[in-house]
């Protein structure tokens, strides 16, 4: 196995991390809440601390990828991650586990960021666009998985397993980085770091309309994902009845239709081009919205069906859209990851948090954070006029 290969698997080891500190514990928040004695309002804090942190950390996490290596920031990123899952395991009350949670949004950022930029460095165009949409179906598998696996661990050793389970897995990756990264800076590193230039990249990525409304779509599906895993326990638990091991499976089954998306993503783009697929997964997005607005909150079956229709939207078009912002910017594959995942988690995690302060019932929340896909769609339909860097990627 050569090196460029064990390379790869490494970087495919990094973005998984994000979604599975989220989803490996979902099954253990109601043992969590009667352990920390915690409202259920209390505990589901602990998604959006780690989710903001997640995507605050990915606006210096960028820059320091580019200044000093892609190994420096995997390195960064993953000791905060196993340091995050240490603390949330011993932790002795509420605080300290929402520090960390957002020690750990930290570490997966800078891993995050490490991932993206690394298959900018490596791969070009469409090409690069496939490889991010299989790490999208990678990442899809976390919800299948993590809930099951999170389910059993603490079943038998209680709810801090599935962190202790985290920082060991994280602390093998840590350890297997050093032989695969290489930890040489980027090519382009002073053109990224550079104070005057950092203001000029920071100012063409913010101007230029492809990143902007690519982003946006990054932001808003991303949005109605946070707060399908915010209302899902909710609605199958407390409104349906569902016991934990039959919620995991739920998830479960909606995260394997999400890794199907999402490998089925390059094939989709080789059919009907970039541009139509990020359509389609939008336009997936809105429709589930739609059906969403008429489902009772009582109605289990119907919620997951219509969010499944959503998740898969968003597994369809994540990597594709992903790909399609930093394709402009070569130059500064670090910043432009950083910013765009800034927007992306923040930009989501404010949607989901939004969406959960209003009286709606949980179907209607959700409903209203997938309608908002309606603004990129519009706005992609209508940007023909636009002068698009990437015109051949869209066609």
């Amino acid at each position: 196995m050569t090196r460029n290969t064990l390379a790869l698997i490494v970087v495919f080891s990094l973005i998984p991390l994000g979604p599975l500190a989220i989803d490996i514990y979902l099954p253990s928040m109601p043992e969590m809440q009667t352990a920390f004695g915690a409202s259920e309002a209390e505990m589901r804090l602990t998604i959006p601390f780690y989710v903001y942190a997640l995507g605050v950390a990915q606006l210096f996490g960028g820059p320091v990828s580019d200044r000093w290596g892609r190994l420096a920031s995997a390195t960064l990123g993953l000791g905060a991650y196993v340091a995050g899952s240490v603390a949330a395991a011993f932790a002795p009350d509420l605080v300290w586990l929402y520090a960390a949670r957002i020690l750990q949004g930290l570490g997966a950022s800078f891993t995050m960021v490490t991932a993206f930029a690394w298959v900018r460095d490596n791969f070009e165009g469409d090409e690069a666009g496939k490889w991010l949409s299989y790490m999208s179906g990678l990442t899809g598998s976390v919800p299948m998985i993590a809930p099951v696996i999170g389910g059993v661990l603490a079943g038998i050793w209680g709810w801090q397993a599935s962190f202790v389970m985290m920082a060991l897995a994280v602390a093998i990756i840590l350890a297997l980085a050093p032989f695969t990264l290489r930890s040489d800076r980027s090519t382009v590193t002073d053109t990224a770091i550079d104070a005057e230039r950092l203001t000029c990249n920071l100012r063409s990525l913010m101007s230029n309309r492809p990143f902007l409304v690519y982003s946006l779509a990054n932001t808003t599906t991303f949005g109605a994902l946070m707060a399908y895993v915010s209302i899902a326990p909710e609605v199958a638990m407390t409104r349906g009845g569902m016991d934990e091991m039959t919620f995991a499976f739920t998830l479960g089954g909606i995260g394997l239709l999400q890794m199907v998306f999402s490998f089925a993503a390059p094939v989709v783009v080789a059919r009907i081009g970039a541009r139509r697929t990020v359509l389609t997964g939008l336009a997936m997005s809105v429709a589930s919205g739609a059906g969403l607005l008429f489902v009772n909150e009582t109605a289990t079956a119907a919620f997951f069906a219509l969010a499944a229709l959503g998740s898969g939207g968003f597994s369809l078009m994540i990597g594709i859209s992903t790909g399609l912002t930093l394709q402009p910017f070569p130059h500064c594959a670090g910043l432009a990851a950083s910013v765009g995942g800034f927007l992306r988690m923040f930009g989501g995690a404010l949607v989901a948090t939004i969406v959960g302060l209003t009286d709606l019932t949980g179907p209607q929340m959700l409903a209203l954070a997938l309608l908002v896909s309606m603004l990129p769609m519009v706005l992609i339909l209508f940007s023909t006029g636009l002068r698009i860097v990437v015109s051949d990627a869209l066609k």
